[in-house]
């Protein structure tokens, strides 16, 4: 792909077991790499099936998380008209990674991740119609928010589904001024110990925290058994310094988040407390919406429980006439 006179080289999609993809995707998604800071980044760019799009939207991914695994919320967006941008998070996915151990989990702070998003937004905006929705999954959802309140981007909504606002028996003032200590003392990129994680590797599906849908969960888990370029360790120290101090600057500037916003949490979330997402809702007077008996990963539940979130979804979407 070529932009005002820069090349973007194509990169590749990853399929596990000899899947295919599923046609929407070859038929309208194509992943380039597009350099920030000298970070080469993966991006997918779906566009929309008809002529006249309703806008696109720009999906932040969690921690350890990679394009592939929301091909089939990418076909929901897409058979609602919009175009689709995807970033592989710096350090994750198909992104570079940051350290020589490709499996540490690490950043140095979230607004990188915030500014690379809206880097590859303004590069690709010749194929980007308006409106732009910036959307986000648990880590996603912090930065999207961090993006929009520290001015790096100026969208005309945000969707978070439960965005990363409070992380359940690490946010206590111990624990938090414990981990900022051990980072600035030269552990920041050592690996939090006592992770059920192993080397990158997915936990059995009775002990995920994810989802109760097993299909979904061995669908995703099977990219991390076959492809060790997809995985991601447990969070470093780094990252989750980096991680709390986002939360703390988002929590902390909720009354600037001045565009219409929708926050969707987990009832059942085991990883992000939900009583975070409802208290930053009602700074922001963002619209909330709780998924009763869902666990984190709304996009990857059972459809008793997905189809709460596209239902809140679409109708936020008709109440902003998007």
């Amino acid at each position: 792909m070529r932009i005002a006179g820069q090349t973007f080289p194509e990169a590749e999609f990853i399929q596990p077991d000899g899947r295919v993809l599923p046609d929407y995707i070859e038929a309208n998604a194509k992943t380039y790499y597009v350099t920030h800071d000298d970070i080469r980044l993966r991006v997918m760019l779906a566009n929309a099936p008809t002529d006249a799009p309703r806008g696109t939207i720009i999906f932040s991914p969690g921690r350890t998380e990679f394009i592939e695994k929301y091909l089939e919320t990418v076909g929901d967006l897409l058979a609602r008209n919009y175009t689709v941008l995807m970033v592989d998070p710096r350090g994750q996915g198909l992104s570079q990674r940051l350290l020589d151990d490709p499996l540490i989990s690490y950043v140095a702070d979230f607004q990188d991740y915030a500014d690379d998003l809206a880097h590859v937004t303004n590069t690709l905006s010749p194929f980007l119609p308006k409106p732009h929705i910036l959307m986000g999954h648990s880590m996603g959802g912090t930065i999207v928010l961090q993006s929009v309140i520290s001015g790096a981007f100026n969208p005309q909504a945000v969707i978070c589904s439960a965005p990363m606002l409070g992380i359940f028996e690490l946010d206590t003032p111990f624990l938090r001024e414990l981990i900022r200590a051990l980072s600035y003392l030269g552990m920041s990129q050592k690996n939090l110990p006592f992770q059920k994680q192993n080397r990158g590797l997915p936990v059995s599906f009775a002990e995920n925290k994810l989802t109760s849908d097993i299909n979904r969960y061995e669908k995703w888990a099977a990219y991390f058994r076959t492809e060790p370029r997809l995985r991601l360790g447990p969070p470093s120290y780094g990252w989750i310094s980096a991680a709390l101090r986002s939360m703390a600057y988002v929590n902390r500037n909720a009354d600037k988040l001045k565009i219409p916003a929708l926050i969707v949490a987990a009832g059942a979330d085991p990883i992000v407390d939900p009583a975070s997402n409802l208290n930053f809702a009602r700074q922001a007077q963002a619209k909330h919406r709780v998924v009763a008996g869902a666990k984190h990963e709304l996009m990857m539940e059972k459809d008793v429980f997905r189809d709460q979130f596209f239902e809140s979804l679409d109708k936020f979407l008709a109440d902003n006439a998007f």
